[in-house]
């Protein structure tokens, strides 16, 4: 079977909903619970022991990444749509005792100790529509679909 001279009706109306279902889901379900799952809730493998600024020492077992909050509570979020696109974008500016942003190096790791990836998930090259947080995205679109 073929369609031919087939147009959709109500474009501008669709186009409104994915976009709000998108910001929606930057906005409540990366910003609010994504990044806290992965900050604080989430258990990274780190062989190393860590002795902080406030001589609390951790390690050697799972972990998660928050420490002491300087990297989560850096975090800075822009959101933008136009006719065209809608893009979400995230920072974190954290910086050591020498001044230096590390956030990369948490990311990625260093000779001295493992990268813990938190942003794949939600990153262009590793996003899924099988994980979690791709899930919730589809189920807005959906919810904002069926609002039509």
């Amino acid at each position: 079977m073929a369609v031919t001279g087939a147009r959709i009706i109500g474009g501008d109306d669709i186009e409104r909903a994915l976009v709000k279902a998108f910001e929606e889901w930057t906005r409540e379900d990366v910003n609010d619970k994504f990044w806290k799952a992965q900050f604080i809730d989430r258990k990274w493998k780190y062989d190393g022991v860590t002795v902080r600024k406030n001589r609390d020492t951790v390690g050697p077992e799972p972990r998660d990444i928050y420490d002491l909050g300087y990297l989560y509570e850096s975090t800075s979020y822009s959101y933008a749509s136009s006719t065209e696109t809608a893009e979400a974008k995230w920072n974190w500016d954290a910086t050591n005792a020498s001044g230096d942003e590390y956030a990369n190096y948490v990311h990625e790791g260093t000779r001295f100790m493992p990268g813990r990836p938190f942003t794949d998930d939600v990153s262009d090259m590793a996003f899924s529509f099988r994980k979690p947080i791709g899930k919730a995205l589809v189920s807005r679109v959906q919810a904002a679909l069926r609002q039509l």
